[in-house]
């Protein structure tokens, strides 16, 4: 209040009034009040704080010189472990997060390891060609076959000639009577393998289907199966589509049609399709000039 009115004029009136006496006391009021000019309101703080006191013991209360190079951006978790230490509180890291707890096993209880048990097919077991054509049939590869096509020829032929499967109205059990049969009797004749000495079998031995990655794996083993009976001294396949079917699509045809191969330990060669041949003039020079010259394995029956 005393602050806020200025009664400069009212000490002067009322002093003029004490200098006139009591009979020439005026009862009016020719003074008014005028306020002081404001004080704007950043010249002084709203509401002033007393100053801190200072400790009458400085050595509770250690300072701490600020670093050269603060960070512009303090780490929180820092800053509070800074503040607990300069009031001699430990400055304590935040805990890392516990793994979960493994799960407790009653007493005396084990886990087994897990077995895994290879099924061995029956034809697998097979100690004879006639018991390994037997289990064939019971396989699930031909349960929806009518008939599987077993292998024509020799005991031990010096030639096997692997076809991909029989063609639908192809005689069975007469190969070599065929067209294809009769050309490829001339063809390997010109070599000096007589007719006795070859034979034939199919890679699928029933009509002709599509066949997935993992039933041309069985097949393979198979066929495995029927070399160890057969034993020829050398394997022919025909047919491109045929040689990926046996060696996967790891190999090229093109690069290794008529070359000396490797079937798990049976010495094969690969030719073009033996019934394309058979009325294709261009496919029987091909063989006969580049592919079968190319393989170095018939040099020796001519």
């Amino acid at each position: 209040m005393p602050e806020e009115f200025d009664f400069s004029e009212l000490r002067k009136y009322l002093q003029g009034q004490m200098d006139m006496g009591e009979e020439d006391l005026l009862l009016d009021e020719p003074w008014t009040l005028t306020r002081k000019k404001a004080v704007p309101a950043g010249a002084r703080p709203a509401n002033p704080m007393p100053p801190m006191p200072r400790p009458s013991n400085p050595a509770l209360f250690p300072q701490h010189s600020a670093p050269k190079n603060p960070a512009p951006f303090p780490n929180p978790a820092q800053s509070q472990a800074h503040a607990q230490s300069a009031f001699g509180a430990p400055a304590q890291n935040a805990p890392a997060p516990r793994p979960a707890p493994a799960p407790k096993l009653d007493a005396g209880l084990t886990i087994a390891p897990r077995t895994v048990k290879k099924t061995t097919a029956a034809y697998e077991l097979a100690d004879s060609i006639g018991a390994f054509y037997d289990a064939l049939k019971t396989d699930a590869l031909y349960a929806r076959a009518t008939t599987v096509v077993r292998y024509e020829g020799p005991e031990h032929p010096r030639l096997l000639i692997l076809l991909a499967a029989p063609k639908p109205g192809e005689p069975t059990g007469n190969f070599f009577q065929s067209p294809t049969g009769e050309m490829l009797v001339r063809l390997f004749g010109s070599l000096g393998y007589a007719p006795e000495s070859l034979g034939v079998t199919y890679f699928y031995k029933d009509a002709p289907r599509a066949l997935s990655p993992i039933l041309l794996a069985s097949l393979r083993r198979m066929l495995t199966k029927e070399l160890s009976f057969v034993a020829p001294e050398i394997m022919i396949t025909f047919s491109e589509p045929l040689f990926y079917d046996v060696f996967s699509k790891g190999k090229n045809f093109n690069e290794l049609a008529g070359t000396a191969l490797d079937f798990n330990g049976t010495k094969t060669v690969s030719l073009v399709d033996a019934y394309a041949m058979t009325t294709d003039k261009q496919l029987k020079w091909l063989t006969w000039k580049v592919h079968i010259p190319r393989s170095g394995l018939f040099a020796a029956a001519k």
